[in-house]
């Protein structure tokens, strides 16, 4: 298989509107931001992991843990948006087929799961991106519809994305359903094309950017895995992460 360069950015926006300034928040002796970076780092594939931020303390964290931070503009709207205009601006960034977007605010992610991601979109070339899920635990969780779900092919190609309860089930006990992971990974080329794209009638019915991928009609690709990472939302997902990290 042919070497393709692969790199990780990590969006860190410091004004985050229900837990401002969470990435610098200390979790048993580490930021938040810094515990996402060690997971990342602990992954084989990246030939480079960059810290995209619109905030100097983010910017000067990011260089006491080792990481390259990248200045970016307080108004890009989301972490692809931040990553796009980092890519503009960072010529080494340039150099990769494959980018990789970590939430900042995953700080237990694993990185089998991150590798997985990048893996399934390097080993299929007609693809543009792909993400990861997982299968919910429970039907409870599956009908939230703070929850996304998605369905895919035989061939792991996601067919769509949805806040409601997909697919169908008139027996929701004998039906799988699989909970959609917010982490990315993009063709370099692919993320130059994706900041042109007019917004869609589902993205913005359902409020899921990555409907517009599909609804254009690339190919995204849909990494199965064995976790679903705590995300940190609001300062109570705090006690979540330090009981997991205590067991």
């Amino acid at each position: 298989m042919v070497h393709s360069k692969i790199i990780a950015v990590i969006p860190a926006r410091f004004a985050s509107s229900r837990f401002r300034g969470k990435l610098l928040y200390n979790i048993l002796g580490k930021t938040l931001l810094q515990r996402t970076y060690e997971q990342v780092a602990k992954c084989s594939i990246f030939e480079d992991i960059y810290i995209a931020t619109d905030d100097q303390r983010i910017y000067s964290h990011a260089q006491e843990i080792g990481a390259v931070p990248i200045m970016t503009s307080e108004k890009c709207l989301n972490g692809t948006e931040r990553i796009i205009e980092a890519l503009n601006i960072t010529r080494a960034m340039q150099k990769a087929q494959i980018v990789v977007n970590i939430q900042g605010d995953h700080p237990l992610i694993l990185p089998k799961t991150i590798e997985s991601v990048a893996n399934i979109l390097k080993k299929d070339p007609g693809s543009v991106m792909s993400t990861a899920a997982t299968l919910f635990k429970n039907k409870e969780e599956a009908l939230s519809p703070h929850a996304v779900k998605v369905v895919f092919d035989k061939n792991q190609n996601a067919l769509y994305f949805s806040r409601s309860l997909i697919p169908f089930s008139k027996n929701l006990d004998k039906t799988s359903f699989y909970y959609h992971i917010g982490i990315y990974a993009y063709r370099t080329n692919f993320l130059k094309e994706l900041s042109n794209l007019q917004p869609t009638a589902c993205q913005l019915s359902e409020d899921l950017e990555q409907l517009k991928v599909l609804e254009h009609g690339y190919k995204m690709k849909v990494a199965l895995v064995d976790e679903n990472p705590i995300g940190v939302d609001v300062i109570e997902d705090i006690c979540r992460v330090e009981k997991q990290l205590c067991q």
